[in-house]
């Protein structure tokens, strides 16, 4: 057995090539970023002759007596982006030639990547598409009805996985590489919500909206205890794993004759499962409200002051459910290359059985719950004439293992009855560079508008953490003007 004066031939099972493999697939997810439209909220927060505003705050009265958003076409907006790291940051031109580089390069300065990276490291997108809006004024009150399609992902890395992959198991003698900050949340349900405003004097109005939730697809990894630690004395890799991983998925777990997990089966290849099945499924059940108020002052500046919470709310996940636990703990001390060298074909499947045999995976049929991402606003305009105010808006998104907090400034403009703009900066994914820009255009009933939290994605993508886009089209009618 090889031991700590063998360091060279590295009797530490190296997790360099599995790291190697992940950058490579965080990579992958850079270039896609670039590629791709996204969302992020905060800019249309104040634009509230676009109905589409209140859907972050239910206390918001559109300008309008009614609107139709037409179907499919109301709302579709997308969002993706990550906090450590923007495309620059992944690829980029070596310093010694011409070419394109990743971060893996052995030109590449490793520890100016770490050294980027947070404590949790995270990757998120967003699809929000309206297949029906509606809202229509009754005396002071505004009630709006809508179905949508929610679908949103996070994945979570710790920063020492990174390491661990980048730079060897060296870099955590006698101390832990705590895998704790590993997560993943994929969620996908359609929602009914029926939503009322009402103000209560000429300052307060407040609002609320109820929504029946139908969870269609959901994956939930969160806070699992994995962790490593190397023995400064024997090199041994102490190994440790703790976890349970839900699923509510089209899909069936196969096992073996001794009931161990052996593969996984799509739900479509059963007879009689169709895509209705699945698309049409209300046998994961959710329920979620939004509450919001709005309070104008006049004295002693023209203020008015924000405050909503929108997706409070879970879905019991129950049909197609299944649950992977894997327990145990592992000291490996190092490979025989005397054994392996003797032509034993076989050690190493008996190396990888004793490992696997350390861990305990077992799976389950158990419902559970999950949140559906709660998101708190909290902001307020200065009115600088009746054509012109400014805005600040704090978002903070609480999720299962994650949260994201942006802050947006916006100079928000009602040049005309037709036209309105917006135009915002905000710190969001830990990053300042994002300009964003809001327009919406009516002409007689139809009214088209288009806006984005980051510009910059479409004129410097390698430098862009977020990218996003936002459009739709709603037939407006009855304007009022006495609501400026």
């Amino acid at each position: 057995m090889l031991s700590k004066k063998n360091k060279n031939m590295n009797p530490i099972l190296n997790l360099r090539i599995l790291f190697t493999t992940i950058g490579a697939i965080l990579i992958l997810s850079i270039i896609s970023i670039a590629s791709v439209k996204g969302q992020m909220n905060n800019t249309v927060y104040f634009m509230d002759r676009i109905p589409q505003s209140s859907l972050f705050n239910p206390a918001v009265q559109p300008h309008y007596t009614s609107y139709v958003g037409l179907p499919l076409l109301s709302s579709i907006n997308m969002n993706m982006g990550l906090n450590f790291a923007s495309y620059n940051d992944i690829i980029f031109q070596d310093p010694n030639s011409d070419s394109l580089i990743t971060f893996l390069h052995p030109s590449a300065d490793i520890d100016d990547f770490i050294g980027n990276l947070q404590n949790r490291n995270q990757i998120g997108q967003d699809m929000h598409i309206n297949l029906l809006r509606v809202g229509v004024r009754y005396q002071d009150m505004f009630f709006t009805f809508s179905v949508s399609e929610k679908i949103s992902g996070r994945t979570s890395l710790p920063k020492d996985l990174f390491i661990l992959g980048l730079k060897g198991n060296d870099e955590f003698l006698d101390k832990k590489a705590d895998l704790s900050g590993f997560g993943a949340d994929l969620n996908y349900y359609r929602e009914f919500a029926l939503g009322a405003s009402y103000p209560v004097n000429e300052n307060l109005t407040v609002g609320g909206s109820a929504k029946l939730l139908f969870g269609k697809m959901n994956f939930s990894l969160a806070n699992p205890d994995i962790s490593f630690h190397t023995d400064p004395e024997t090199y041994h890799l102490h190994m440790h794993s703790n976890f349970t991983a839900n699923a509510s998925m089209p899909f069936k777990l196969e096992h073996d004759e001794e009931g161990n997990i052996d593969g996984i089966i799509s739900n479509f290849d059963d007879e009689g499962y169709n895509a209705g099945d699945f698309i049409f499924n209300t046998g994961n059940v959710g329920f979620a409200a939004d509450l919001g108020a709005t309070y104008k002052i006049t004295d002693p500046v023209p203020m008015t002051l924000y405050a909503s919470i929108a997706d409070l709310g879970f879905i019991n996940w129950n049909r197609d459910v299944f649950n992977i636990s894997m327990e145990g703990s592992y000291i490996f001390e190092g490979i025989d290359f005397n054994e392996m060298l003797d032509n034993d074909d076989d050690y190493f499947e008996r190396l990888t059985d004793t490992i696997s045999d350390a861990f305990v995976i077992s799976d389950t049929q158990n419902s559970y719950n999950r949140g559906i991402g709660p998101k708190v606003y909290l902001g307020g305009t200065y009115k600088l004439n009746p054509m012109v105010n400014f805005g600040l808006l704090s978002r903070s998104h609480f999720g299962k293992g994650h949260f994201s907090q942006s802050v947006t400034l916006s100079a928000n403009t009602n040049v005309t009855n037709w036209l309105t703009t917006t135009l915002s900066y905000s710190f969001m994914n830990n990053a300042f560079n994002n300009l964003g820009l809001g327009m919406g255009i009516r002409g007689g009933p139809v009214q088209f508008y288009i806006l984005s939290d980051n510009l910059n994605s479409a004129f410097m993508p390698h430098k862009t953490r977020n990218v996003n886009i936002w459009f739709g089209m709603n037939l407006v009618f009855g304007y009022r003007a006495e609501q400026e």
